[in-house]
């Protein structure tokens, strides 16, 4: 069996259980995520920044701001506004000239940290984790569906300089594919747990965050072809680094806590 089948076997389950109990389960494994992405983000983007990003400082600000999170959402904002002026004050006193390194900084930061750790709001909403599962629904639906079509129908590229695989006709395999999957995920809720939405909203949220997730993973490959690497890292085999296997999610994740800010109260 291949590397990518057996952590699937293992990855899953461990997802599901991560989910359902949420609470220290889903701290533990957000806060993985969030630390693990912040290494192999800035090991990467150190390969074309000089001077470069101090590993254990970007980590500090990692963990300030998924405590903020965590702790009080509303905290993120002030501590963002804290986390650039500090970044950029240290720059100026080490003597730096340019904004590459600290504008690298922040563009990670708010990349891994801020990203996931919007996983930890859905706890505070409620139906919380029917929301959480959409984002896993339709990043993978979006996933399997762009790769297949793609392969099997794919002629026409549409981002040929960041990544020369992705086709027109894979992208709109993944939109329909992710469409159809929320739908039905829908109308499970509708039918065994009690949550209706309007089919539509399904729909509109199936191409939006599917368009979204696309988006995301040509972002993580614009920075590895921008450094000259294929992953991120070897933590998930198979699949790379968190970062490779989490690329659209992190861009789905904001606009899912959106959706359900306006609707939980609607279901």
């Amino acid at each position: 069996m291949s590397k990518r089948v057996w952590t699937a076997i293992f990855g899953v389950p461990l997802l599901v259980f991560i989910l359902y109990q949420g609470g220290f389960f889903l701290v533990i494994g957000v806060s993985f995520l969030i630390f693990g992405g912040t290494v192999e983000y800035t090991t990467a983007i150190n390969r074309s920044l000089n001077p470069k990003i101090n590993l254990l400082f970007m980590l500090f600000l990692a963990a300030i701001i998924t405590v903020s999170i965590k702790l009080d959402y509303y905290f993120l904002m002030p501590v963002l506004l804290v986390v650039f002026i500090a970044i950029f004050c240290i720059e100026i006193l080490s003597g730096n000239v340019g904004i590459q390194r600290g504008s690298a900084m922040l563009f990670g930061l708010i990349y891994v940290p801020v990203m996931f750790g919007y996983l930890f709001l859905f706890e505070n909403l409620q139906n919380g984790v029917y929301y959480l599962w959409m984002i896993f629904v339709i990043a993978f639906s979006t996933d399997t569906a762009a790769y297949y079509v793609g392969r099997s129908m794919g002629q026409t590229h549409f981002a040929p300089k960041i990544s020369p695989k992705k086709t027109i006709a894979g992208a709109v395999g993944g939109i329909i594919a992710s469409s159809l999957c929320i739908i039905i995920y829908g109308a499970i809720l509708g039918r065994f747990f009690g949550f209706v939405l309007p089919w539509y909203m399904y729909l509109i949220l199936g191409i939006v965050a599917s368009i979204a997730g696309q988006c995301g993973d040509l972002t993580a490959s614009m920075i590895k072809r921008r450094v000259r690497i294929k992953d991120f890292g070897r933590v998930l085999p198979g699949h790379g680094g968190i970062l490779d296997r989490f690329d659209s999610i992190l861009f789905i994740i904001p606009l899912i806590y959106i959706f359900a800010s306006f609707t939980a109260g609607i279901a």
